[in-house]
C-alpha cells in the first residue's frame, strides 16, 4: 500500500514549502493539487466546485501507481466530500496535517508571493479550509517551515 501525506490548510500558511521540504526529506514524490486543477482546466471561474476536486482525487489515483515510497499532496482540501474520497480511493495508510495560522498571517505571506493571489481570496480560503476539521493541526504562525516539517516528521515516526 502507498504512503499518502496530505498537507493542507488556507491559502498563505505555507503548504507547498513544507510540502516541498517534506517530499525531499522523505524521498517521497510531491503533487501539486492546485497543478492539477490548472494543467487539467478544473479551476475556471469563481470558487472551484466540489466535483473537481474529486476529479482531482482521480487523477491523483492515475498518476500514483508507480512504486515509489510515498507521496506528499499538497492542497487547500477544504471539503469534507474530497478527503472523504481520498480515503476511500487509497485506504488507511494516509496521514493528513492541517497547517494553520491567522487570517492576518495568510494574508501577508500571500502578498510576498510572486503573484498574489489577494486579500479577498486569502480571506475567503481561510474561512472555507478552516470550516473543515481533517487530522493533526499545526499552527505556523510563529514557526518557519523547517520546523513544520520536523513537528511533521515526529508525528509520522
Amino acid at each position: 500500500m502507498l504512503k499518502f501525506i496530505i498537507i493542507r490548510g488556507p491559502l498563505g500558511v505555507g503548504k507547498t514549502t513544507v510540502s516541498k521540504m517534506l517530499a525531499k526529506d522523505l524521498g517521497f514524490e510531491y503533487i501539486s493539487v492546485d497543478d492539477i486543477l490548472d494543467e487539467y482546466k478544473l479551476d475556471d471561474g469563481d470558487g472551484i466546485p466540489v466535483e473537481s476536486f474529486l476529479k482531482v482525487n482521480e487523477i491523483i489515483q492515475s498518476l500514483t501507481k508507480k512504486e515509489t515510497l510515498g507521496y506528499v499532496v499538497d492542497g487547500n482540501f477544504y471539503y469534507q466530500d474530497q478527503i472523504d474520497d481520498f480515503r476511500n480511493k487509497f485506504g488507511n495508510d494516509i496521514s493528513i496535517f492541517t497547517l494553520m495560522s491567522d487570517v492576518d498571517t495568510c494574508r501577508e505571506r500571500d502578498a510576498q508571493r510572486e503573484k498574489p493571489y489577494g486579500k479577498d481570496a486569502a480571506e475567503y480560503v481561510h474561512m472555507i479550509t478552516s470550516q473543515v476539521k481533517a487530522g493533526k493541526e499545526i499552527d505556523t504562525t510563529h514557526i518557519s517551515a523547517a520546523e513544520t516539517v520536523e513537528a511533521i516528521k515526529n508525528c509520522i515516526k
